[in-house]
């Protein structure tokens, strides 16, 4: 033999070795899952709030798919990179549209937030500081509207949480509207 192996174990750690299939279901699964996972933290922190919590399944199935639709949605906006234009454009406004899901009913309070942080961080080497610092504290200025529909008793633990919930989904944000992570959108 020449020193070489053809054994799958050889490749197990290259990432260029692996079928793109595998690969793909690999990033969509671990897209669903952070969505999943998002989304049921989300639920049990609006049932943490809530004065008078309401169960439903619609509403719990609802605020559990969507941030899985969005999570998707930015798996696809990412692998689109790679089509050609006229492939391309449908594939980022589906993705592009799948961010305003989120903004229905009560979401509809984290909405500019994760709007705007991710316009933000998904362009945070293009733009000057200056413009960066406006972006910001205007994804900010929600937050005030949502402290106020926190319980005062619960308010030390709640708003940590909630700024949590939305600091770990405006990198998906980002990377809907900025999916080659460089300075500018492709």
């Amino acid at each position: 033999m020449n020193g070489t192996s053809s054994r799958p174990e050889q490749y197990a750690n290259d990432r260029s070795a692996r079928p793109a299939s595998r690969s793909l279901l690999s990033t969509v699964g671990r897209a669903a899952a952070y969505g999943v996972a998002w989304g049921a933290a989300a639920r049990v922190w609006m049932r943490y709030i809530s004065e008078d919590p309401e169960f439903t399944i619609a509403g719990t199935s609802f605020i559990v798919g969507v941030p899985t639709l969005i999570c998707l949605c930015s798996v696809l906006a990412k692998r689109c990179l790679a089509w050609r234009a006229l492939a391309r454009r449908p594939a980022r406004a589906v993705a592009g549209f799948s961010t305003v899901l989120l903004g229905t009913a009560a979401g509809i309070l984290m909405m500019p937030t994760l709007v705007l942080g991710g316009v933000a961080w998904a362009h945070r080497t293009r733009l000057p500081k200056v413009l960066l610092g406006i972006i910001y504290a205007l994804a900010c200025a929600p937050i005030l509207a949502v402290i106020q529909e926190i319980p005062s008793r619960r308010m030390v633990t709640a708003l940590p949480a909630y700024l949590l919930l939305v600091a770990t989904f405006i990198p998906v944000y980002a990377r809907i509207y900025n999916p080659s992570g460089t300075g500018s959108p492709k």
